[in-house]
């Protein structure tokens, strides 16, 4: 049986804390604390909340701990579900914030001026076919975060303590697992996640390829060999190997399913994705809420992007819109 206490020992120094995350249907976010041989290693903060505070504070002092006895903070990578506290705690007393330093770069840049990001992003969205208000859930994600400069920055491959920092961009750039030397262990972040895959979508126009690095990002993870997987939502599990080969398996029939619905004559991204089915569940892209079908846009850019790296697919430039179309129609 899982155990959905608010804390639970995972053997070898560390302790699961689960963050409320109220109103969200993950329900938590996992905070890990690792005894290490200087003190004590936090890995992900949570969103900013008086709730997540409290309940971080709960799981330390049932343990004897206190916030004033974590040495550093971990951040996976800096969406505010994992990164939004960081402020808070090292106001608190943490000694030392540690991240990628590319998402450090996209927090900086983000948080400077939330409401132009958001604003350029549903610019994008909506050149690509979809123009929804989402106001509101972008206010609301917004307040429950703060900027944080870390006191370190990594490329991956550092050693921090008996982590080992290993750099899988896709869900962000500069997204982050730890591999633990002394347990064999790996801290997934949002990268491995199970039974829900995570996100990785395209919200403007850099010319990267997310979902590329995130393929390569988990073949690096399943090399590791880890024994055990401790991810930020969910419980963690066992067999490694075994979940990134779901999801690569899952990436490629979605390739499969949008491009069934390419042709030779260019369709823009919405198009595409309100033809495809969506969440575990199978659900109508007209019954996902709003930002949801963001989300669902961002997505199906992503696989079209890969898809171009490639060569597979041509994109096709209007000044308000953005079409795809298949390269063999030529």
């Amino acid at each position: 049986m899982i155990d959905f206490s608010p804390t639970t020992p995972r053997g070898n120094g560390i302790l699961q804390i689960r963050l409320p995350m109220a109103g969200n249907p993950l329900r938590y976010i996992n905070g890990y604390l690792l005894e290490d041989d200087d003190g004590l290693t936090l890995i992900d903060a949570g969103w900013k909340a008086d709730d997540v505070l409290a309940a971080l504070r709960a799981g330390l002092h049932a343990h004897g701990y206190q916030l004033s006895d974590i040495r550093r903070l971990l951040i996976t990578h800096c969406h505010f579900d994992h990164y939004g506290l960081a402020a808070t705690l090292r106001r608190a007393g943490v000694g030392a914030l540690i991240m990628h330093r590319l998402d450090w770069q996209l927090a900086r840049d983000h948080l400077s001026d939330p409401a132009e990001i958001d604003r350029k992003a549903d610019d994008w969205i909506a050149r690509n076919g979809l123009r929804v208000d989402v106001s509101l859930d972008e206010e609301l994600m917004h307040n429950r975060t703060e900027l944080a400069q870390p006191t370190r920055e990594l490329e991956g491959g550092e050693r921090i303590g008996r982590l080992r920092a290993l750099w899988t961009p896709g869900h962000t750039p500069g997204h982050l697992c730890f591999i633990d030397e002394r347990s064999g262990a790996i801290f997934s972040g949002d990268h491995i996640l199970d039974p829900v895959t995570p996100h990785v979508g395209v919200w403007r126009d850099t010319g990267t390829d997310p979902l590329g690095d995130y393929i390569a990002s988990l073949r690096t993870a399943a090399a590791s060999r880890a024994s055990f997987v401790f991810p930020a939502h969910g419980e963690p599990f066992a067999d490694l190997e075994r979940r990134v080969d779901e999801l690569l398996a899952h990436e490629a029939e979605r390739e499969g399913h949008v491009i069934g619905q390419l042709g030779s004559a260019p369709r823009t991204a919405a198009a595409i994705a309100r033809a495809l089915p969506w969440t575990r569940r199978n659900r109508d892209f007209t019954e996902l809420s709003a930002a949801h079908q963001q989300f669902a846009v961002a997505e199906t850019l992503a696989h079209l992007e890969h898809l171009r790296v490639r060569g597979v697919v041509v994109r096709k430039e209007q000044p308000d819109s953005i079409g795809y179309r298949l390269t063999a129609a030529d």
